[in-house]
Order: C-alpha cells, then structure tokens, then sequence
C-alpha cells in the first residue's frame, strides 16, 4: 500500500480587461505571468512488486485503487502572447512559456501553451461589458519526491520520479469601468475546468536479511475540477499602447494572482 500526503497544482492564467481590447487589424504582443494554488484529487491504481533479494527471486506484486488528495502548492507561470483583433469587438491570443511547479521541493520547469479569445459585447460611456475563453496546457517531472509505501504494517521511506500534466480551461464574464483614461477597474465571475494525469515510479531496499526490494509503479487520473469564481482587477495604461494589469482571482479550491504587460501595434 502506498500512503501519499502531497500537494500539487497548476495555474490559473491572466484574464485581463476589456480596454485591453484590439481594434480589427491589430496586433498586441506583451507578457502574462501567474502565481496560484489549487487543490484536487486524483484516482488510479498502484502496482508494488516485492523482490526477495537474498534468493535472488520475484515474491509477488500487490494491486491496489488509490484515492489521493492533493492540497495547494505554488506554481508559476509566464507566457510571451501574440493577439489579433480579428473585429474591433473580438480578439484572439496565442501564449507560449513556461510553468514552474514545485511539489515538496521537486519539480522543473516546462513548456506550457494556451490559447485565448475576448468579445466586447456592450459599451456605453465608460462601461464595457465582455466575455472569454481561454485554455492552457502545462506540465511537470519530478525526481526524488520522498513518500512511504507499507508492507505488512511496516512503513518504508521511497523517492519517487514521475510527471505531471494538466489541461485548464476558464470562461469569464464581467463589467470593465474606465475612471480615467489611464485607469480601469474590472472583474467578474468565471467558470474553471481542469483535468489531467499523474504518473509516479519508485523503488526502496531493505537493510538485513532476507534482504527484499520494493518498486512501486502507480497511475492516476485527476478528478475534473468544475468551479465558479470571481476576479477583480485594475488596469493602467502607462504609455502610448502599453498598458499594465493586476488581478486577483479565487474559487472555492483555488487562488491566483497574476500580471498582464501589454503592447498594441
């Protein structure tokens, strides 16, 4: 039996403000980063295979479902983006980076893409109502996560490697209030869908004889996260074309805060 605590996470990406918005034949080009923490589970099945070394023989291997329960770690992205304004109403983003997630001090850093798309579909004054799609995929390996596996009520330490990977997808909609030219405030609720899998190898000997060796082989799927959030931000625009943002976003399993940089030629 394997007895795994751990955490893990992926995160939730920029979403933006609607006076961010491309005219039809515009380019924008700028850079997205986030910092989150979520929490999910995971079902799947572990495969321990007992070896006894001392004579030199396989003894048998155990099978078993798991349930594991991951809880909140950090997890950064950055992505470089492309945007078109395909209407003056309507736009899309390609991001392209980088996902860094540390789980127990393991982890590396691994390319990670998403896509993204924004309507305007009201404005009067200084109001704007719009809504996007975006969606992201990111992933993860690790080397030496230390976990405990039992055998016969005895509990061996292991280091396990393995990998991670996510897909996330955010829908949002919300109001955009221009106080300024410069300045904007906007927020909203959106919806958050997050699925993926996990996949953890590792081996431990004993010490004494007989002398036994157990390697844990185990797969698992991510229970889909469905969550309805809320985000609130604050958008500056600080030169000609060039606009930053701010946000803060959170649902009942997740939080983020992430920066947007912006540049509209």
């Amino acid at each position: 039996m394997l007895c795994f605590c751990c955490s893990a996470s992926f995160a939730l990406d920029p979403l933006g403000s609607a006076s961010d918005k491309l005219k039809k034949g515009q380019f924008g080009i700028g850079i997205d980063y986030s910092d989150s923490d979520m929490d999910f589970n995971a079902k799947g099945r572990s495969d321990l295979a007992i070896y006894n070394l001392t004579i030199g023989s396989l003894i048998g291997i155990q099978s078993e479902k798991q349930r594991l329960d991951l809880n909140g770690v950090e997890v950064q992205k950055t992505y470089a983006n492309l945007g078109y304004g395909i209407t003056d109403n309507l736009e899309a983003f390609l991001r392209l980076g980088a996902a860094d997630a540390d789980w127990r001090d393991d982890g590396d850093t691994h390319f990670s893409f998403g896509l993204r798309t924004g309507v305007t579909f009201y404005k009067k004054d200084a109001l704007q109502l719009s809504a996007l799609a975006q969606y992201s995929w990111a992933k993860s390996e690790f080397d030496s996560l230390p976990l405990t596996t039992v055998v016969n009520d005895t509990s061996y330490p292991l280091l396990m490697s393995g990998k991670l990977s996510m897909h996330e997808i955010q829908i949002a909609t919300g109001p955009t209030y221009d106080l300024t030219d410069n300045f904007s405030l906007y927020g909203g609720g959106f919806f958050h869908l997050m699925d993926g899998t996990l996949d953890l190898k590792g081996s431990t000997t004993t010490v004494g004889i007989p002398q036994f060796r157990y390697d844990l082989d185990s797969s698992y799927d991510i229970d889909q996260v469905s969550e309805l959030g809320i985000y609130i931000g604050a958008r500056i625009k600080t030169a000609n074309d060039i606009s930053c943002s701010i946000e803060y976003q959170h649902t009942n399993t997740a939080e983020a805060i992430a920066m947007r940089l912006l540049w509209k030629f």
